[in-house]
């Protein structure tokens, strides 16, 4: 493995500082390899003042530092030698990069953006990974465990809410080690927070008629959250439904969506109602979504207003939508 740095002409009169890598080498950011890094330093072809000589000589010095850097980098990874330098990294800037490859994979991104928001609030805007031990996975969850939430400052975190965030967090910090940002998994040096078991209040069949027969001005909201009731799904699968996941039973004169439930990530033939069919509204393109434009906290908000709004004065949570059991809507 080595590499050369050279120079490049510009039509500025100027050239441009990058190296060029033999063979080339992994870049994880863009994820995928390189022949040339460019170091965004350029110079003066025919410098005509000392003050361009003087930035020709700055410039070319800190390429050369670069370079080294870059140089000793690779043969530490060569010879399998964790690189320290490489905890002076941001570990915000490498959590935004899961969080989008995340979302393009389709994934549920919410808990992970809210677990870095609480970092924020717990240790601000910088955290570098040499910070990312296992005193800091222990602080940041005893933080959790008697913080608010971001929207509360009156109402502490439950502790399955603590839980999930922390769950979530670490499992950047898992990837963060695996991706080798890393010398050691510190999560593995820190208990996870338990789940506990939490009673609340359903939706009684005089509470779902309440909202049947008062829908909210969101038409999609309004059908997504019926369809929930009548099918029994979470939110996280309604929210992904497809039409090419609509099927149709002849020889039991049925229809049933063939999906993967996100939670607990399986494959299901979930055979729905004929009143939860009409629901859906008119059939469109296989691979568009049946309930488009689908928002976490948007539908958790409207949702709330909408059960105040009828007079149900239950605390009211996404998970409520299914019921425990599934009901036919009533009038």
């Amino acid at each position: 493995m080595r590499g050369t740095l050279r120079e490049r002409p510009l039509v500025n009169g100027r050239k441009s500082l990058y190296i060029d890598y033999y063979p080339p080498v992994w870049n994880p950011s863009t994820k995928r390899y390189t022949r040339r890094e460019n170091l965004k330093l350029s110079v003066f072809v025919n410098p005509k003042t000392s003050l361009e000589q003087k930035q020709n000589a700055l410039n070319r010095e800190i390429a050369e530092k670069i370079y080294i850097k870059r140089m000793k980098s690779l043969m530490l990874e060569e010879h399998k030698l964790f690189n320290m330098d490489v905890l002076n990294g941001d570990f915000y800037t490498f959590a935004k990069n899961f969080i989008i490859g995340k979302e393009k994979a389709k994934v549920d991104i919410n808990h992970y953006t809210t677990a870095i928001k609480y970092c924020k609030k717990h240790i601000g805007d910088n955290l570098k990974f040499r910070d990312l031990d296992d005193r800091f996975l222990e602080r940041f969850k005893y933080f959790l465990q008697h913080t608010t939430y971001l929207k509360s400052e009156r109402r502490r975190l439950d502790q399955n809410s603590a839980a999930s965030y922390y769950d979530k967090f670490a499992h950047m910090v898992d990837k963060a080690f695996l991706d080798g940002y890393l010398p050691e998994n510190p999560t593995l040096k820190v208990q996870r927070i338990a789940n506990v078991d939490t009673v609340r209040d359903f939706l009684t069949l005089e509470e779902i008629a309440l909202l049947k027969n008062n829908p909210i001005e969101d038409d999609t909201v309004y059908r997504a959250s019926l369809f929930a009731i009548l099918t029994g799904l979470r939110y996280s699968a309604v929210a992904i439904l497809k039409w090419k996941d609509l099927y149709y039973a002849e020889e039991l004169t049925t229809s049933y969506l063939y999906l993967i439930d996100p939670k607990p990530k399986r494959t299901m033939k979930h055979y729905i109602s004929q009143q939860a069919v009409e629901l859906l509204g008119e059939k469109g393109e296989d691979d568009t979504r049946i309930f488009a434009g689908l928002d976490y906290i948007r539908t958790w908000n409207l949702i709330k207003d909408w059960c105040r709004r009828v007079g149900i004065q239950k605390e009211i949570y996404l998970s409520q939508f299914p019921p425990h059991l599934r009901h036919p809507i009533t009038r």
